[in-house]
């Protein structure tokens, strides 16, 4: 990418032009695909040109395009992979709905609190802190004096029980002449 140099202001548009290859490289191994590497590039030389005034020159021009190019990366994951869970308005009418994602999504919040009481403690606090109190792994990890490791088993299991639950309470009851 290139160590300092002794760019000017006047020298920043050139400077842009010049590190985009090693950033086009960099993009495509972040995002396997060219399209969505184009639109991170394209993201980081707008947000480089924006900020422009915070870079100093005789700085590493290129190590600072990269770190916002991998910045922005990093947050188009977590919007990409955060739970998004559509309104009703939201969902055509035509779309075939998976039976347990319906059955989830159609649990009651009073029947969704009360599976969430019976999970064991060990399991149901990672999940509180990640779903209701918006906390990271790493967070939930020295909150509760517990390897990052073990509240990611924690949090999966807890997800598995509580589905489990929902197929549950969403299941027919089961009669004498069934």
């Amino acid at each position: 990418m290139g160590r300092g140099t002794d760019m000017t202001q006047h020298d920043f548009p050139e400077e842009l032009i010049r590190h985009r290859p090693a950033l086009e490289r960099s993009a495509r191994r972040l995002c396997r695909n060219r399209h969505d590497a184009e639109d991170l590039v394209q993201a980081t030389l707008v947000r480089a040109w924006q900020a422009r005034e915070q870079f100093n020159p005789g700085g590493n021009i290129g190590g600072w395009l990269y770190r916002i190019l991998s910045n922005h990366h990093r947050d188009n994951l977590r919007r990409r992979n955060g739970i998004q869970v559509p309104l009703p308005d939201d969902v055509p009418d035509h779309t075939p709905v998976d039976e347990e994602l319906s059955a989830t999504l159609a649990t009651p919040a009073e029947v969704a609190l009360e599976a969430l009481r019976q999970l064991p403690p060990d399991l149901r606090m990672p999940l509180e802190l990640l779903a209701l109190r918006g906390k990271r792994y790493r967070e939930i990890a020295e909150e509760l004096s517990l390897p990052i490791n073990t509240v990611g088993t924690r949090i999966r299991r807890a997800r598995q029980k509580l589905q489990e639950l929902f197929s549950a309470s969403a299941a027919p009851p089961k009669g004498p002449g069934r």
